[in-house]
């Protein structure tokens, strides 16, 4: 296969072949990169887990304790080495796009179950996809055991708790994060953004807020902010020219002497102009707000506006010259500044159309593909909800910035799935729980079953294994005792000690466990199930012997 490069003005051809490995030559090669891989990741577990320094080409290196921020940074010269971390990096994201947490316990659960497969491949014969069905019965039974164990979240303490361990023990970050929830409630819309200050800060806005602000900043007068008391609120998708087409609107709002925002796709010059001398001799008092954003968003963000308030969205200039009291909506104050709206309690709402428009919005949200779409649908859901908060991140510099917003974004995601489906003991405890229950499942005939049980088995302890390897002690004797424990007992790293751990509120959300199982599992058992290896490897061309076909090669960089 031939490919043409152009690169720093001058032209080549790479050729490239299909390099084909079969075999225990072709896992060994893989797993040499899920190694590679599960190593970087694993230094991150536990609340004496190591950071990871990540170049970025242009600016700032990046310093990070997530382990979805490691693996999709982690990238092999070698390509068949890289198959390896490709495949293993899927498991980390597969736990991340569902859950949001998780990804290091994933990536050393699938290491665990992709290398005791392979040495049971290299040991016996064995039939490879009996083992792999063997491997996943055993995941299906560690999550039922983990569904059992679960224990609801019921206070802001133990909300508190799961951010706690999400954020390797940073006490106040995590009571930060509850102030917001028990502001909030548990559907309060949470977002992140970076801070100019070295103080972490979290704004709640009640009510309703545009990201737009008034069109002229004559319309506050001396101030810079402009209130509004009991103020009519005029919606339309239409760019208004004329001050006919706003007649009606006004005229409401002089016959019941109140103010009028109105918010529209855009507004033509000369009809500001026209507006703020009506302001400046105190007739109607009138704001003009733009509409945010541009196109189907545009169009999206006044819908919910419309519901949200009880106003009626006017679609063109027409139904401007028509308009009557009911497509007026109500509020009891609008603020408007330079870049923001806030609209606060809203009059004569129609609550089972907004509960519908909430829950349309839900199912968007699940099934969005990029961050900022996510992020876009969040933000109208907080703005229908009236709740609505933004953490701003602080630090003393750049890098201790990005750290730190990594750490909030794993303990947001913690959060809500501890709400949600509840937690179970951390520190690795709740899956060395799971191990009885493994041996408890029913006798089978297939010994490929039962290997694939022992292999999940096996895995179980590595999550344990690990956060007590970084904490610098003994592994195996932090197994042990564990394991010679029950129910909530275990290892917190963090004091060196071992206790009931849901007391000392070190907790795991309990999705995020399952969602871990199930996709090492997976991954891990495709790995240990390959049996062919196919890359593309770069190949020096053939240079012809005669001296015409040379220089033609050398013309095109051969």
């Amino acid at each position: 296969m031939l490919s043409r490069l152009g690169r720093s003005g001058w032209t080549g051809v790479r050729c490239f072949a299909n390099d084909i490995r079969f075999g225990a030559e072709a896992r060994c090669l893989l797993m040499q990169g899920v190694n590679v891989l599960a190593n970087a990741v694993a230094t991150t577990l536990g609340p004496k887990g190591r950071n990871v320094l990540i170049e970025q080409l242009l600016i700032s290196p990046r310093i990070t304790k997530d382990g979805i921020t490691v693996a999709n940074n982690v990238q092999l010269g070698n390509r068949r080495q890289d198959m390896g971390v490709q495949l293993l990096r899927q498991a980390t994201n597969n736990t991340n796009n569902k859950v949001g947490d998780g990804t290091t316990t994933a990536t050393i659960l699938a290491r665990g179950i992709a290398c005791q497969g392979m040495h049971v491949l290299r040991k016996s014969k064995v039939n490879v996809q009996l083992l792999r069905e063997g491997i996943l019965e055993g995941s299906r039974a560690v999550c039922d055991a983990l569904g059992e164990m679960s224990q609801s979240v019921d206070t802001i303490g133990q909300v508190e708790a799961v951010a706690k361990v999400a954020l390797n023990g940073d006490e106040r970050l995590a009571e930060l994060i509850g102030d917001v929830i028990l502001e909030l409630g548990d559907s309060g819309v949470i977002l992140l953004k970076e801070s100019h200050s070295p103080i972490d800060e979290a704004k709640i806005q009640e009510g309703l807020t545009l990201a737009s602000g008034y069109c002229s900043p004559f319309f506050a007068r001396q101030s810079h902010t402009l209130e509004l008391e009991n103020c009519l609120l005029l919606l339309t998708m239409a760019k208004i020219d004329q001050v006919d087409q706003i007649l009606p609107a006004l005229e409401w709002a002089r016959l019941k002497e109140r103010p009028l925002l109105i918010i529209a796709k855009n507004f033509g010059s000369d009809l500001l102009k026209i507006l703020v001398l009506n302001n400046l001799q105190g007739r109607v008092q009138v704001c003009a707000v733009k509409a945010p954003n541009f196109g189907d968003e545009q169009c999206e963000e006044m819908e919910d506006l419309a519901f949200a308030t009880g106003a009626h969205l006017l679609e063109d200039a027409s139904s401007l010259v028509d308009l009557s009291e009911e497509d007026l909506g109500e509020v009891r104050e609008a603020v408007v500044d330079a870049k923001e709206t806030h609209l606060l309690q809203p009059i004569n709402v129609n609550e089972e159309q907004v509960q519908s428009r909430i829950q349309h919005i839900r199912e968007l949200i699940d099934e969005a593909f990029t961050d900022v779409e996510l992020d876009r649908l969040k933000t109208r859901l907080g703005r229908l909800q009236g709740q609505l908060a933004t953490i701003f991140v602080g630090g003393t510099s750049e890098l201790e910035v990005s750290e730190r917003k990594d750490r909030f974004n794993d303990a947001l995601h913690a959060v809500r799935v501890a709400i949600s489906d509840g937690v179970v003991p951390g520190g690795g405890t709740a899956y060395l729980r799971c191990i009885p229950v493994l041996d408890e499942l029913p006798p089978t005939e297939i010994m490929e079953h039962q290997v694939g049980r022992e292999i999940v088995k096996d895995a179980l302890r590595l999550p344990c294994y690990t956060i007590a390897r970084n904490a610098g002690v003994d592994p195996n004797e932090v197994l042990r005792r564990v394991l010679k424990g029950s129910g909530n007992y275990g290892y917190d790293a963090s004091a060196d000690e071992f206790d009931d751990l849901v007391v000392r509120g070190i907790v795991d959300p309990t999705k995020v466990l399952q969602s871990a199982m199930t996709a090492a599992a997976g991954i891990a058992s495709l790995l240990a199930t390959t049996e062919v290896l196919i890359t593309r490897q770069p190949t020096k061309p053939k240079i012809p012997k005669n001296q015409v076909t040379r220089d033609l090669a050398k013309l095109v960089g051969m």
